[in-house]
């Protein structure tokens, strides 16, 4: 699938954007045997325009979207699981809040809350660790991990700690009161920051956007370190949108 984005391009410029920095990572040869997509509501096309060739586990507990998620994941003949369940830190059911930002959409968001007083629809779901969930299977290494569940990040990263050292990559959502320590969370574990995409703004404030991490293991055993031959003033690149 070839990139498509708003706006005439001359040439080849980098973006802060999942398109671009997953399609860096396969050029640099970053490998990826799966990729777990905790989130999707119907469907992560930046996962499935970059890596529509590589076993994919798709976590989605909102029964309403697999129509369309098997619909979009079949036509684009990704080899795909997708499992009905809400990721955390332990196994049980999770109470979760729906609603929606947009007219004529029924759903746009879904929280695990233990709250009842907010607007929003509730339901019961079966909750499941990232752990126990890949310990049933058997998944080609390393993973491509990707969160985005509207508050649950640092609670599924919890319960995936046996997996952790078997990602290659990690890209999790964040906002402005949490990227500290979800990046933190995500340091930790041996993995440094690659790239921060798809930046968001409300009232011209920045307020979300998510951050993608490179497993320090493959970065020393890829040579991808960035200044590993010295600075290049050839390689500095200053942001341009134009």
């Amino acid at each position: 699938m070839g990139l498509s984005f708003p706006g005439k391009q001359r040439e080849w410029k980098r973006h802060p954007m999942k398109a671009h920095s997953f399609k860096i990572l396969k050029e640099m040869g970053v490998p990826v045997g799966t990729v777990i997509d905790v989130g999707i509501l119907t469907s992560t096309y930046e996962l499935i325009q970059a890596y529509g060739d590589t076993p994919q586990l798709l976590i989605e507990p909102i029964v309403e979207f697999e129509e369309r998620i098997r619909a979009i994941y079949d036509k684009a003949k990704v080899n795909y699981e997708l499992i009905k369940v809400a990721a955390s830190d332990r196994i049980g059911e999770a109470s979760m809040r729906t609603n929606s930002v947009r007219e004529g959409v029924d759903i746009t968001h879904a929280r695990m809350t233990d709250a009842t007083d907010a607007p929003g629809e509730y339901r019961t779901v079966p909750m499941r660790t990232l752990d126990s969930l890949v310990a049933e299977r058997t998944l080609a290494k390393p993973y491509l991990l990707k969160i985005d569940v509207d508050g649950a990040e640092l609670e599924i990263l919890k319960g995936a700690e046996s997996i952790l050292p078997d990602c290659s990559v990690i890209c999790i959502e964040t906002g402005i009161t949490n990227i500290f320590e979800r990046c933190e969370a995500i340091r930790r574990h041996g993995f440094q920051l690659f790239d921060l995409v798809d930046i968001c703004y409300y009232n011209d404030r920045l307020v979300q956007m998510d951050a993608i991490f490179l497993n320090h293991r493959i970065i020393q055993e890829r040579g991808l370190s960035v200044y590993k031959n010295g600075f290049d003033i050839a390689k500095w690149k200053t942001y341009d949108p134009q």
